[in-house]
């Protein structure tokens, strides 16, 4: 069982990725890809690829007490499964590679950080 983890910047609101650009039709906004690629660079180097899957992800967002009032946390949760897939540390957020996400906000007198860990699943020690 292999456990592992990285920080990054600060989270992302999914309310905030997506820009209409015709009639039902949405794409990713350039903020939203330019925290996608500078936590890329962070993420690649700080956090290996699982081997056995499903994983149980951890998302822990440091923040203080401003940015706790005006952020719900499961909203940074589709970011950071986005950026795992984009950069191939998961294939798919799937439940076939995802079987669980915690999200926890604690505060922090700084500026807002996430830190993503992952576990994979533990050894099956006996058949039914």
């Amino acid at each position: 069982m292999k456990r592992t983890s990285c920080e990054i910047g600060s989270p992302y609101s999914a309310n905030q990725m997506y820009v209409p650009i015709a009639r039902g039709k949405m794409v990713k906004n350039a903020k939203y890809r330019k925290w996608i690629e500078e936590n890329s660079k962070i993420l690649l180097n700080g956090i290996d690829k699982p081997t056995e899957f499903p994983v149980l992800i951890d998302i822990l967002i440091t923040a203080n007490h401003n940015w706790s009032l005006k952020h719900d946390p499961d909203n940074c949760v589709k970011p950071v499964l986005d950026l795992l897939v984009s950069n191939g540390i998961l294939p798919d957020d799937t439940n076939k590679y995802v079987e669980s996400v915690n999200i926890r906000v604690l505060y922090f007198p700084g500026p807002p950080n996430v830190r993503i860990s992952y576990e994979e699943p533990a050894e099956i020690l006996f058949n039914y």
